[in-house]
């Protein structure tokens, strides 16, 4: 049998192995992202060229926590499979007529309902989804616990209910629908690819969508998607403790920024 012997140097080496070597990650390297803010959570970063991955926050990348608002992204896929809503752009669903907030209270169109993160709308869309039809699709798709409750949180379930997802499972979701293999429809996938444009420039596009569980004790932030630039695509997900009264939502997308910079990602501008 033909053994091959490695020099001392040799196994140093790949014991050593740069940031950018294929499928390797590197645990808690984002730690000090999160001190810099003195905040609580997780951050997972995944550059798509090589595989390369990135942590911060310890155990709690592999945490789950209830998606909030980034469910929008696959409640959007289904909602669409299923001829729920047909067009995005151009097919309205009238306001309820109940007063919450500014953007909220008025007509939404799954466009503006996923840029507004209008609730009430994605609420109605998912009652007309139904039940049975929304759990076997969200199970089918592996999102994390893959597990919406009984019918009657069938409108809440992402909110308050029984989904959960973790930072990690969150990039695995989206590094699938970057790569357009999630179980729906080709032109389905690129409609919310679409939706999730955040933010742009000359060279570059941010895909992202922001969550606030608030009816968790302590509330917790989301900021998911994935940077396009350079030739490049750094998919990330950032999970941080939040406080309601301060309404420091900011929080979440200064982390994910600086987590981004952190790992050597051309970073334009990204905070809201």
């Amino acid at each position: 049998m033909l053994k091959l012997v490695l020099p001392i140097a040799a196994v140093v080496a790949l014991l050593a192995a740069p940031e950018w070597a294929w499928g390797v990650t590197q645990d808690d390297a984002l730690d000090g992202v999160l001190a810099a803010e003195d905040a609580a959570g997780a951050i997972f970063i995944r550059r798509l060229s090589d595989g390369a991955e990135w942590t911060g926050g310890g155990a709690r990348v592999d945490q789950r926590f209830l998606p909030a608002s980034t469910f929008k992204i696959p409640n959007s896929l289904i909602i669409l499979e299923t001829g729920t809503v047909t067009d995005p752009e151009r097919q309205v669903l009238p306001w309820d007529g109940v007063e919450r907030s500014p953007g909220w209270d008025d007509e939404q169109t799954l466009r503006t309902a996923f840029v507004r993160s209008a609730f009430w709308a994605y609420q109605h869309w998912a009652r007309e989804v139904g039940h049975d039809e929304m759990s076997a699709r969200v199970a089918g798709l592996g999102y994390g616990n893959g597990d919406i409750g009984p019918a009657d949180e069938v409108a809440t379930f992402w909110l308050n209910g029984a989904l959960e997802i973790s930072a990690r499972e969150q990039v695995d979701f989206l590094h699938r629908l970057h790569g357009r293999e999630l179980p729906f429809r080709a032109d389905v996938q690129e409609q919310v690819i679409t939706l999730m444009r955040h933010r742009w420039g000359d060279g570059w596009m941010l895909r992202a969508k922001t969550g606030w569980a608030i009816r968790d004790e302590p509330n917790h932030g989301w900021y998911v998607g994935w940077l396009e630039a350079d030739d490049d695509v750094w998919l990330f997900a950032v999970n941080v403790d939040l406080d309601y009264e301060t309404r420091e939502g900011a929080l979440r997308t200064r982390v994910a920024r600086n987590a981004l910079i952190a790992v050597g990602a051309p970073v334009p501008a990204i905070e809201d």
